[in-house]
């Protein structure tokens, strides 16, 4: 569908289109939206450094298509997922899209503009947990148990519920 990626932890599909959360290396962690047939540039390009002596990759390249936002530091990221309904709601003027992360154990809250898929905001709802995966029913959408609650995996500690209660 599209090349140029280094290694996926998230991919959703939200108004006709597919985003993906990737880790870079050493920095350079990516929310990118994939478009058939195009190529996000990896090993060439990245934000990030190289791991054995620190150099910079190509920052840009006109053959490439360039990620919607960069993590620099990294996040480590692990999955990517739309918002639950208290969040959308809230940001009903935007696309929200909520991903999580190991190294900055954090619910990571994106806010995209509608019309052009720009990066608005990039919030983090730290919770000191590496976060690894939401909880998925069986057609793959962020579950939700009956009093409207999601569920989080973390290393080491098991399962834990959340919900987005007076959210602001």
């Amino acid at each position: 569908f599209s090349i140029g990626h280094r290694n996926p932890q998230g991919l959703v599909y939200k108004n006709n289109k597919i985003f993906s959360l990737e880790h870079g290396p050493q920095g350079g962690d990516e929310l990118n939206k994939i478009i058939e047939g195009k190529n996000y540039g990896w090993p060439i390009v990245s934000f990030g450094t190289k791991y054995n002596d620190g150099k910079s990759y190509l920052k840009n390249k006109n053959d490439f298509i360039a990620p919607i936002f960069t993590f620099i530091p990294a996040v480590a990221p692990t999955s990517l997922n739309k918002c639950p309904i208290e969040l959308a709601n809230y940001y009903k003027n935007n696309n929200c899209l909520m991903g999580l992360s190991l190294r900055a154990m954090s619910i990571l809250i994106f806010l995209l503009d509608n019309n052009t898929d720009a990066v608005i905001n990039v919030e983090r709802v730290f919770l000191d947990k590496r976060l690894r995966q939401f909880g998925l029913d069986k057609a793959g959408n962020l579950f939700f148990d009956k009093e409207n609650f999601f569920y989080i995996s973390s290393e080491k500690d098991g399962l834990y519920k959340a919900k987005f209660i007076n959210f602001r």
